[in-house]
């Protein structure tokens, strides 16, 4: 990759404000290599735009990646990727693999004691159908779909529903969206579940990461520029208040470059930041810190030398207050483990899943309940207890709904990611769709400098 040492930049900048270096002028400045940045800068850099990447950490993923603790590598945040939609359709335009293999056992309801396997055999095959089949109802008929403007909370409670179901509902919101029935639209919540490929997951073997680094290293092919633990400490304008370039922290040294496009991936609210209030229109910062909903996702790793019986795949929960699923990492990815473990990872959204919350009691529920569920894991080793949560490392950036447009009041900065996906647009393929419109768009608006610039894509 490319993470060099910085080139010295203390010449004066050139007239026209870029740098006297031909190596840090770009077409494109695209800040945070999660889902939504890693997605933008590979279309952008195939379109032959000349693109640097920014990333704060060691490496590509953001809360779709994996970190090493001690002996294990564990998961910074998501444990799957979908495999169809967005996803499938970004890695089939760049012609990249993205290296994901489905598990024997993709995913399972646990009800009581009972597993139900929901995207496999006849029981997979029945739920799969009866979601199509109601999606297309639904579309011809509008009494099938929840109204807008209600919580699936409040629409479940309306209806009398038992508190059995509740509890579904809520690990069905803890698990797809890190929040709480009451934080998720009742007609957003029914559109996810009832999609095409709502239910295809897949596993890479190098773990969240890996379809990410793909990902980069076909960005890389393509021409773009890769700073890894890297910080870009503020964007800077021209008198037209567009951004014209960025200071960025390279190891300890402040480098300058010119862009003239900028896109982030760091969420809406790390963006003013960013920008400063004074390239911002009045009172548009404190709109967004004021909507911003950033959600709760709290994930114990732990590793056991038995396997938990009935663990395998990803398996969801149906009577539980908290444990929304849990999942063997090493099942499909082995080498996360020393040789003799079985890894594990096991979340919950808090209550509230939004907000301040009690972190000790919520993550003793937690375990209190695998340890209901499974009784091996008293003996188990707990590798790391880790909350994504706040603003800097929240799970969801926007609960479901809550997003902010791609566009911003700068007319070459946008914002893509889980802050800012299309509305009702949930997971990785959320984040990357959003990569798409912003792209598109650049490509339509904002064309390369010249034909020149073009790259061919290696196929």
């Amino acid at each position: 990759m490319t993470d060099g040492q910085p080139r010295s930049n203390d010449a004066a900048p050139r007239p026209d404000g870029e740098p006297d270096d031909p190596d840090l002028r770009f077409d494109a400045l695209v800040i945070g290599a999660g889902a939504g940045g890693m997605a933008a800068a590979a279309r952008l850099s195939n379109f032959g735009y000349r693109t640097l990447l920014v990333e704060s950490r060691d490496r590509v993923g953001g809360r779709a990646s994996t970190k090493e603790v001690g002996e294990f590598t564990v998961h910074t945040g998501a444990l799957i990727i979908t495999t169809g939609g967005e996803n499938e359709r970004l890695f089939d335009e760049l012609g990249a693999d993205m290296g994901v293999s489905v598990p024997d056992t993709p995913m399972t309801l646990r009800l009581g004691r009972l597993d139900v396997p929901l995207t496999k055999g006849p029981v997979g095959a029945l739920a799969n159908g009866s979601l199509r089949l109601v999606n297309s109802l639904s579309s011809r008929f509008d009494g099938l779909r929840p109204p807008t403007g209600i919580s699936i909370g409040e629409w479940i409670t309306a209806r009398g529903r038992k508190p059995r179901v509740m509890r579904l509902i809520r690990n069905l919101t803890s698990a797809m969206f890190a929040a709480e029935p009451t934080d998720v639209d009742a007609a957003m919540f029914f559109e996810y579940f009832t999609k095409k490929d709502a239910l295809n997951i897949g596993v890479h073997p190098d773990g969240a990461i890996g379809p990410w680094q793909v990902l980069a290293n076909v960005f890389e092919r393509d021409g773009g520029t890769l700073w890894l633990s890297s910080t870009v400490d503020r964007l800077t304008f021209d008198g037209a208040g567009l951004v014209n370039g960025a200071v960025i922290d390279r190891s300890g040294e402040a480098v300058t470059v010119s862009t003239s496009l900028a896109i982030s991936d760091v969420g809406p609210l790390a963006t003013v930041g960013l920008c400063g209030a004074a390239n911002l229109p009045e009172g548009y910062g404190e709109s967004v810190r004021a909507t911003s909903r950033p959600s709760t996702l709290i994930v114990v790793h732990f590793a056991s030398r038995i396997p938990l019986r009935k663990l395998t795949g990803l398996t969801l929960f149906a009577s539980t207050t908290r444990l929304a699923y849990a999942m063997e990492v090493t099942a499909m990815s082995p080498t996360l483990a020393p040789p003799g473990w079985y890894l594990y990872a096991a979340a919950s959204s808090p209550h509230p899943a939004s907000g301040d919350f009690d972190s000790d009691a919520e993550v003793a529920i937690l375990k209190r309940e695998l340890a209901d569920n499974y009784p091996e894991f008293g003996r188990a080793r707990i590798v790391s207890v880790d909350i994504c949560g706040g603003d800097v490392w929240p799970a969801q950036r926007a609960i479901i709904g809550h997003d902010w447009p791609q566009t911003t009041p700068v007319a070459n900065l946008w914002n893509v990611g889980d802050g800012a996906r299309e509305h009702g647009q949930a997971d990785q393929s959320g984040c990357v769709g959003s990569a798409r419109i912003v792209t598109d768009q650049i490509r339509r608006d904002h064309p390369p400098r010249s034909s020149a610039d073009l790259r061919i894509r290696h196929l």
